[in-house]
């Protein structure tokens, strides 16, 4: 395999993490008969240990240990698994390579083009929307990455393609040591994640390596006003907002945050389909991939009561857009586990915003209500979800929105963002007085 000048070659990996990444990397070593073992911090489910007991040379779980780097010359680490993970920390003081599934992804892709999109918020209807006006042109695409199917996992796939669009997270490009996408696109910045970065500046920087690798034939593209003030590298530079491109017929009907989107990925498309014209498509045509399950997605009517899905707004920012895109006035869900930062810029929005009230749950539930009190913000704390719809509904009145918008990661109460979604819908169709979206009657 080689990967624009870099090779992947190894006698026996280290599969560090066994989530959905280190399932991919593992079958992808299997099916090259590439020695692998794996390393799991959790319990492995009993589907998982049957397997590996047949396709691994060894598995430990519950625990990292260096023991399995005694045989190992390179570990693939999981975007789960933090850079300063002690395992991670012994395998570079042993010289140990570690790759990112980006870096090994892209190296087994030979020839074929990348486009990688990242930033805070839009990444999955960015590369969604990417997806089908790609197709559209005729262009043979694969959607993969944080979108939720690994880029390794397209790899191998018989259906041909040309063009992999993927999403990135910022724990994928942290750890990406030679990723290189050839159309490379940053929607946007506001502090996230900085429990696991530290610091708004090393979040900035883990985003920036998206640009690191980039050649002069390559393209940057971001927004005018973080083109001006970040190192996008050496990548020639587009900028998607200033002024807007030619968007799909009908896109003033979607608002501001759907349709920079559009314009980053028409941006995108005009990259790798010359002459491209966004115009031939209709927003109609694209409504299934600009509006994605649990991102501001009608939930329904309990009461005369709008229900909003917005789970996938995991940062503030992302709340904040959901808040000026939803007509007011609303009634505000938050929490979950903290991202520990722009929880005070959340709060003064919300306090210039045609909201009724907040509700916040979880385990962020009294640092958001600190922020809340700052900026006097009516506010109410109650222990998890379930209780925050009751008492969002209570505070409603009939014309209103009752919007999940959390702010935060879900991992305090579930698995996911779209656990907590699918939560959420299982709640309120439960209420007395519930009506379902109309598409769902």
């Amino acid at each position: 395999m080689s990967a624009r000048g870099q090779g992947f070659a190894s006698r026996h990996v280290l599969v560090v993490g066994y989530g959905l990444t280190g399932r991919a990397a593992a079958a992808f070593f299997a099916r090259r008969g590439i020695v692998f073992s794996v390393s799991e911090a959790r319990a492995l489910a009993s589907e998982d240990e049957a397997w590996l007991a047949a396709h691994a040379a060894a598995v430990e779980q519950g625990g990292h240990s260096e023991q399995l780097l005694a045989d190992v010359d390179s570990v693939l680490v999981s975007p789960g698994v933090p850079a300063d993970a002690p395992l991670l920390v012994a395998a570079a003081r042993r010289d140990i390579p570690v790759w990112s599934e980006l870096d090994l992804a892209a190296a087994a892709a030979g020839d074929r083009r990348i486009i990688a999109v990242t930033g805070t918020n839009g990444k999955s209807t960015t590369v969604s929307l990417l997806g089908e006006l790609l197709t559209g042109a005729g262009v043979c695409n694969v959607v993969a990455g944080n979108i939720g199917i690994p880029f390794l996992d397209v790899i191998d796939r018989p259906e041909p393609w040309d063009v992999a669009i993927l999403e990135v997270s910022s724990f994928q490009l942290e750890q990406s040591r030679w990723f290189h996408p050839h159309v490379g696109a940053l929607l946007n910045l506001t502090p996230n994640h900085l429990d696991r970065h530290g610091s708004m500046a090393a979040y900035t920087a883990a985003k920036l390596r998206l640009f690191a690798h980039q050649t002069p034939s390559d393209t940057a593209i971001l927004p005018a006003d973080l083109a001006s003030t970040l190192d996008h590298g050496r990548g020639r530079l587009v900028v998607y907002d200033r002024p807007l491109p030619d968007l799909p017929r009908g896109s003033d009907e979607v608002g501001e945050v759907r349709r920079l989107n559009l314009a980053a990925a028409v941006t995108a498309c005009r990259e790798v389909v010359p002459g491209f014209d966004a115009a031939t498509r209709h927003v109609d045509e694209l409504r299934a991939v600009l509006y994605l399950p649990h991102r501001q997605q009608p939930a329904g009517d309990v009461r005369g009561v709008r229900l909003i899905n917005d789970s996938k707004a995991t940062s503030p920012a992302a709340t904040i857009a959901a808040v000026r895109s939803t007509p007011g006035p609303v009634v505000v869900l938050l929490g979950g586990r903290s991202k520990r930062g722009g929880y005070d810029e959340l709060a003064a929005c919300l306090s210039r915003a045609s909201v009724r009230g907040v509700i916040t749950f979880g385990e962020a539930r009294d640092e958001l209500a600190g922020c809340l009190s700052r900026a006097g913000v009516a506010h109410a704390v109650v222990a998890d979800l379930a209780a925050a719809v009751a008492a969002g509904l209570d505070l409603a009145r009939p014309g209103d929105a009752l919007l999940l918008s959390p702010a935060c990661s879900s991992f305090d109460a579930f698995r996911s963002y779209e656990e907590r979604g699918v939560a959420f819908g299982r709640i309120v169709r439960g209420l007395p007085g519930f009506t379902p979206p109309v598409a769902d009657s």
